[in-house]
């Protein structure tokens, strides 16, 4: 291969475009937002194992142990969604009202689980604690399908 001046400018000229277009095409997305809503989604997710869990309990479904080990299961995977949100930087005032609601929505989901934990062993009302966990839902898939996460 011959090495020529007006060949390393070109390559130099494209490598100059494609570096363009990369940071183009990365501030046209938004990061913080895909975050929020892979955050709610799994969220959501945590929420309706648990109201599931309750429907199967009623019904004399599962054992204690599985119950358990299912309750810590969808806490840890709200817990974890609440951590990934709150180290999540936000760059504008309207990433930080998402990151704030997805926060609020994310908080109140481990509230309701927590709740329909309680029902389980006999503290609280079921049909509050279901409604709870419809409402956390509810609105974590609001903020899910908003970000664009299915």
């Amino acid at each position: 291969m011959e090495y020529t001046p007006g060949g390393m400018r070109v390559r130099r000229m494209l490598a100059g475009c494609g570096i363009a277009v990369a940071v183009v095409a990365l501030s046209a997305c938004t990061p913080l937002k895909a975050t929020m809503a892979d955050a709610a989604a799994q969220g959501r997710s945590a929420v309706e194992t648990s109201r599931l869990l309750l429907v199967v309990d009623e019904n004399g479904g599962s054992g204690f142990s599985v119950t358990a080990t299912a309750f810590a299961d969808a806490l840890r995977e709200l817990n974890n969604a609440v951590r990934t949100v709150s180290e999540a930087d936000a760059g504008s005032d309207t990433e930080s009202d998402l990151r704030r609601d997805t926060l609020d929505a994310l908080r109140a989901a481990v509230d309701a689980v927590e709740d329909a934990r309680g029902t389980v062993h006999g503290i609280g009302d079921p049909d509050e604690v279901v409604d709870a966990l419809e409402q956390a839902g509810d609105r974590l898939d609001g903020l899910a399908e908003a970000g664009g996460a299915g």
